[in-house]
């Protein structure tokens, strides 16, 4: 197998790797076990940029081109406008149940 390959597969490996204790560490209840994932994440992490820095040097990877400014804001406008529908369902979903809880009341 060529190097090229190998630090390929690594990189891939780690990737992955990242993937999952990012799951596992937002679905654990146990602080002991949430703080040795990320411990373990943040090892992860420190590899995974190692790695990438060697792999971009030799011409192993070659990152995606940097996004605009245009391409940020267009994405921004989007997250807030997705984490603002998500709050306003929520407080519709809580305003709904008091509204229906008034009406209980009231019979």
């Amino acid at each position: 197998m060529q190097e090229k390959m190998m630090v390929t597969d690594a990189l891939n490996s780690i990737n992955a790797g990242l993937k999952s204790l990012a799951d596992m560490i937002s679905q654990t209840e146990d602080q002991q076990l949430r703080q040795t994932l990320v411990q373990m994440r943040n090892g992860a992490e420190t590899c995974q940029q190692e790695l990438y820095t060697i792999a971009k040097s030799k011409n192993y990877y070659q990152p995606a081109q940097k996004a605009t400014q245009e391409e940020i804001m267009s994405v921004k406008e989007l997250v807030n406008t997705l984490t603002s529908q998500s709050g306003q369902a929520s407080q519709g979903g809580q305003a709904g149940l008091s509204g229906q809880h008034g009406q209980n009341h009231m019979r």
